[in-house]
């Protein structure tokens, strides 16, 4: 009789702990004091009170800057929460992911989660989609951008500027979504040829790649150019898949 007791608790014990080795924990991308792990401009990104700061209010940001992880990631999950800090919201940034630093330059090569805004009249130019109002500052908060590869045939006009709105993350949607001065939370799932972003929980950009590009790279925080102003990150975490 216990030998037939002790034979299902043995068994549910063995799927409990293969059950728990198959899920990896969330890992702290950031430790909150320090850089440490991280490589980037100096001039461009700091720590205070356990975010990132990128960008300045004492002067305009002449280039766009990248921090990026030293370690490298494929299929995973990042969470983290963004905010800015300025007068005007006619401001940029971005978290690029299975990136690369382009040689000799400041910027990097890869897939990128937009936030914050852009002039509605330039979308057009870089993507499939005409804002309905091309007047205006349109939120790009969770929209998906790929950038500065070497094969330039995948964007729309290189000439001006290598980079593609893979999807262009709905307006109305959008504004509903996100505090504009607030801490807005983002999430990024690259799962093979899978991405999908998520703000504030919702699903703002869903895209399947088919075309042959390196499923692995950095994770990089972006100070995009611009008039001064912060860009802040917090509480960033990684689950590889």
């Amino acid at each position: 009789m216990i030998k037939n007791i002790e034979r299902p608790i043995i068994l549910l014990l063995f799927i409990f702990i293969c059950s728990s080795c198959s899920q990896t924990a969330e890992k702290k991308l950031f430790n909150g004091e320090s850089l440490d792990g991280w490589e980037g401009p100096a001039a461009w990104f700091r720590v205070e009170n356990e975010t990132i700061i990128g960008g300045s209010l004492d002067k305009p940001v002449n280039k766009s800057y990248y921090l990026c992880t030293e370690e490298k990631y494929e299929n995973f999950e990042l969470t983290l929460e963004a905010k800015f800090n300025t007068s005007d919201l006619n401001i940029n940034g971005g978290i690029s992911f299975r990136a690369k630093r382009v040689p000799n330059s400041t910027e990097v090569m890869g897939y990128q989660a937009d936030i914050g805004y852009a002039d509605a009249s330039v979308i057009s130019n870089f993507s499939d989609y005409t804002p309905q109002d091309t007047s205006a500052i349109y939120p790009l908060w969770g929209s998906l951008v790929d950038e500065g590869r070497p094969d330039v045939s995948r964007y729309p006009k290189p000439d001006i500027f290598p980079v593609i709105f893979y999807r262009v993350a709905p307006k109305e949607v959008i504004e509903k979504l996100i505090d504009p001065i607030g801490w807005n939370e983002v999430q990024i799932r690259a799962e093979g040829q899978d991405i999908k972003i998520q703000i504030n929980g919702v699903l703002t950009a869903q895209f399947t790649e088919n075309t042959d590009v390196p499923s692995k790279g950095c994770i990089c925080l972006q100070a995009h150019s611009g008039k001064p102003y912060e860009i802040a990150y917090k509480k960033l975490l990684v689950k590889q898949l």
